[in-house]
């Protein structure tokens, strides 16, 4: 393993060998939970089988996934024992790798020791270097990517990361030139390469969702999958504590729809529930 972590664009340089990085975990992976099948993710991406690492590079005030994300719950793997939970899956399932940034250097070791080959989604906050990006290419079908943030002073605000949003994008970029690719499984279209761009709308924050959409559309193009995600919950820790208006959501979704966008995805506003976070 190497000495020094550089891997995020935290860039802590911590030895994961002797202490904990940004992130909160070691030198190896830490599965907070294996979830087999995964049903809640968009319907493109085909038939998931869903690991949540703990630890996270980004760690968002408002987090759903806070007991992990902070926590760094679960159980530390090793490079052996990870890549044979990613060869147990259920059969013919894509292999979701939630927040799997600060795990890079433990995915690369498992995958080259995995026995089975299977599609991988690589489910990340956006928050990622390029070489890093480079990297996951080599094992990734799909990038499942956030683009929180098109504002600095609100990531700064809420993720602690002020450089987010070009940061994001250039990542974000990188990630685009996979090529797009469609394939019919089981009667659905799936993606089977590519990228989906997911984006958040925070309470109170149309502003920034209005420019990310602006940004994607100049940047990546109209024809990106894009899923807009109404589903911002309290977790009762951070901020923002209030809950999303219905206005604010319509607003976004509309100038989406403005903009051109022609593949994706909007949410129902139904997903803005508690029941909707794994539990861990």
């Amino acid at each position: 393993m190497n000495e020094r972590c550089f891997d995020c664009p935290r860039r802590c340089g911590a030895d994961r060998n002797r202490v904990t990085g940004f992130c909160g975990i070691g030198g190896y992976a830490r599965v907070a939970k294996l979830v087999d099948p995964f049903y809640f993710e968009e319907p493109c991406l085909g038939k998931l089988s869903a690991v949540f690492f703990g630890g996270c590079n980004l760690r968002c005030s408002y987090c759903q996934n806070y007991l992990i994300s902070r926590g760094a719950a679960g159980e530390e793997y090793t490079d052996e024992r990870l890549a044979a939970a990613f060869d147990n899956i259920t059969e013919g399932n894509a292999l979701d790798l939630v927040t799997p940034t600060h795990c890079l250097s433990s995915l690369e070791r498992a995958f080259s020791l995995t026995k089975k080959c299977r599609r991988v989604i690589y489910n990340t906050s956006g928050y990622e270097t390029a070489e890093g990006v480079r990297r996951a290419k080599c094992f990734t079908s799909v990038f499942l990517a956030d683009y929180k943030y098109a504002l600095g002073d609100v990531a700064k605000k809420f993720s602690g990361a002020a450089d987010y949003p070009e940061t994001a994008l250039a990542a974000i970029k990188l990630m685009r030139e996979t090529k797009d690719e469609w394939e019919d499984i089981d009667c659905e279209r799936v993606l089977t390469s590519g990228l989906v761009v997911r984006h958040l709308v925070l309470p109170g924050h149309v502003d920034n969702s209005i420019k990310a959409l602006n940004i994607i559309a100049d940047e990546l193009g109209t024809d990106t999958v894009i899923s807009l995600m109404s589903q911002f919950t309290p977790n009762g820790v951070g901020e923002p504590n209030a809950r999303l208006k219905r206005i604010e959501y319509k607003i976004v979704a509309e100038h989406a729809l403005k903009l051109g966008f022609g593949s994706g995805y909007f949410q129902s506003f139904d997903s803005a529930d508690s029941k909707y976070t794994p539990d861990f």
